[in-house]
């Protein structure tokens, strides 16, 4: 049995539309993803377990801030625009630039008491002093 050029041109051409019509039946269109937080919010109050931050990826086009609350393991979406959000992002790539850990992040900063200066602490009493007298 010999195979003639043209009669092998036309078997190779049509094996060759049957591969690629099945490739692009198969190939499916992309349908983009959900974000982990549809909502988010501005701010949460109450100390912090745990931070995690996602950056945009294909299936989501958000940063997505989430913690944990201690006080009952609820995970919280934030929004990452709002200055706890960012104050956290930066945080947390400042933590895995220097290899910190990331729940130093989550530690609350307490403002400084006007008229004091850095580093004092409150005077201290010593036994039998009563707190007003003190002052």
């Amino acid at each position: 049995m010999e195979l003639h050029l043209p009669t092998v041109r036309q078997l190779t051409f049509l094996s060759l539309c049957c591969v690629l019509a099945t490739v692009t039946q198969s190939d499916s269109t992309f349908v983009p993803g959900r974000c982990l937080c549809p909502r988010t919010q501005p701010a949460v109050r109450g100390p912090l377990k745990n931070l995690t931050v996602y950056y945009t990826n294909p299936t989501c086009d958000r940063v997505t801030v989430i913690v944990t609350l201690r006080s009952n393991d609820t995970e919280v979406c934030l929004d990452p625009e709002a200055p706890m959000g960012r104050r956290l992002i930066h945080c947390w790539k400042r933590a895995h630039k220097v290899g910190r850990d990331v729940k130093n992040c989550l530690r609350r900063r307490r403002n400084a008491r006007p008229g004091r200066r850095p580093g004092q602490g409150s005077p201290q009493r010593t036994r039998g002093q009563g707190r007003k007298s003190l002052s």
